[in-house]
């Protein structure tokens, strides 16, 4: 299988999957978060940087949500291969970081 198949399958594009999709899951219920907000908070809620009711509300839709856990596991997958990528690196040159905050500090203050 190919890395496009496998990532066809896990977001549930492969033709198969059932009515239950990811391992099982259903659909959101009733009241829960809508698809679309929790998408909106995928990366504050994989970073921590959600409140704790809101983060609480992220899980639950993830945990039931045969759409969207799948995108979940793999930007999970992404930021974790990603971080062990950074720990083999040394750190960025100091003029480089200098002109990164001299860039920043330009777009703050547009």
């Amino acid at each position: 299988m190919t890395f496009i198949e496998r990532i066809k399958k896990l977001l549930g594009r492969d033709g198969g999957g059932g009515a239950n999709g990811a391992h099982g899951m259903p659909g959101p219920m009733p009241g829960m978060m809508a698809c679309e907000e929790a998408m909106v908070y995928l990366y504050e809620y994989l970073d921590g940087e959600l409140d704790h009711a809101p983060a609480d509300q992220v899980r639950a839709h993830f945990e039931v949500c045969k759409r969207c856990y799948p995108h979940l596991k793999l930007e999970e997958a992404f930021l974790d291969s990603v971080q062990r990528a950074a720990e083999g690196c040394d750190k960025a040159p100091a003029s480089l970081r200098e002109r990164i905050t001299i860039g920043l500090a330009a777009e703050e203050a547009r």
